[in-house]
């Protein structure tokens, strides 16, 4: 289960990845249309720099969007998939490791002595309660 997780988790960062690549590429390109529209005339070179710096703050914005939503996917994802995933050997070494020590602690508690140094007093055996007769 973890393998699969770490997997889609790769997907989703490479899809993440060539998105990204994907919009550097597109603003390669605004770039250049910005810059031929400015040497044709068409746009005057004041309004060809307003436009891209506009297009560079909304790509970023767009691109730190993502990044967060992505963020939050992984972090929902690994807590929600944690719970199923079986322990990992070192888990399961560090349980052995501490029920070890637990067993060791209650065996050093058997040897301890009660009040005033004295053994500590054994559990009496309780006879059990007489049941009630019944009536006939």
């Amino acid at each position: 289960m973890k393998e699969w997780t770490e997997q889609l988790t790769r997907l989703l960062r490479e899809s993440v990845n060539a998105s990204a690549e994907a919009a550097v590429k597109f603003q390669e390109q605004t770039w250049r249309m910005v810059d031929e529209l400015v040497q044709r005339g068409t746009v005057a070179k004041e309004e060809g720099q307003r436009l891209l710096e506009q297009w560079n703050r909304r790509t970023e914005q767009f691109q730190e969007r993502l990044e967060e939503k992505y963020r939050q996917w992984e972090e929902g994802l690994r807590k929600g998939l944690g719970s199923y995933l079986p322990p990992s050997r070192q888990e399961v070494v560090d349980l052995h490791r501490k029920l070890d020590q637990l067993l060791g602690n209650l065996q050093m508690l058997k040897g301890k002595t009660g009040r005033r140094g004295r053994p500590a007093p054994k559990a009496k055996a309780r006879r059990p309660k007489a049941k009630p007769s019944r009536k006939r």
